[in-house]
């Protein structure tokens, strides 16, 4: 046998990392998913986009890690872009995961990425949301992350270009 400390596949293989060798904060899984094609959005409500990421949790209490980059376009000036989360557990109802503050409106609130806008102009511009979720779920049930957005009415582009830039959703699975 191998001296004592030493581990190789056959002790992997028979876990040997348990989840108390392995310790909490410890990355579980990862998922991803990409969208390249562009869509338009003239609603002041959220309104779901193409951009999700589904993961299935494979230990109880894990709190999901995400992050989703991409870009929007606001297609002339004074159009306020906001993109937020939802989360559906076990193909359930869609709720906005986003923490509401003390300027909560009528749309729940303002989402994750707060008022995207050009006052003097249409802009293009990258959006990042990093956000460490703590879903109550049963393991086995998955779990999907959708990127919903909404402006004031008018026309309003996720992705800016078709295409040409994707959105990138990943959520990591990280132990309780």
């Amino acid at each position: 046998g191998l001296p004592d400390g030493i581990v190789d596949t056959d002790m992997l293989a028979n876990n040997a990392v348990t989840p108390a060798k392995r310790g909490t904060s410890s990355i579980l899984q990862i998922a991803q998913g990409l969208n390249t094609t562009r869509q338009t959005f003239s609603t002041t409500t959220f309104i779901e986009t193409s951009n999700s990421v589904t993961i299935t949790p494979v230990a109880a209490s894990s709190k999901i890690l995400l992050l989703f980059n991409g870009d929007c376009n606001t297609e002339a000036s004074g159009r306020p872009v906001f993109i937020t989360v939802y989360r559906s557990i076990n193909n359930g109802t869609y709720e906005n995961i986003a923490p509401t503050g003390s300027n909560v409106g009528a749309n729940n609130n303002n989402g994750f990425s707060g008022e995207i806008r050009g006052s003097a102009s249409r802009i293009q511009v990258n959006f990042t949301i990093s956000y460490l979720d703590s879903p109550s779920y049963s393991v086995g049930n998955s779990i999907t992350y959708k990127l919903y957005a909404r402006s004031n009415g008018s026309a309003i582009e996720i992705p800016s270009n078709n295409l040409q830039q994707p959105v990138v959703s990943i959520a990591k699975e990280i132990a309780g």
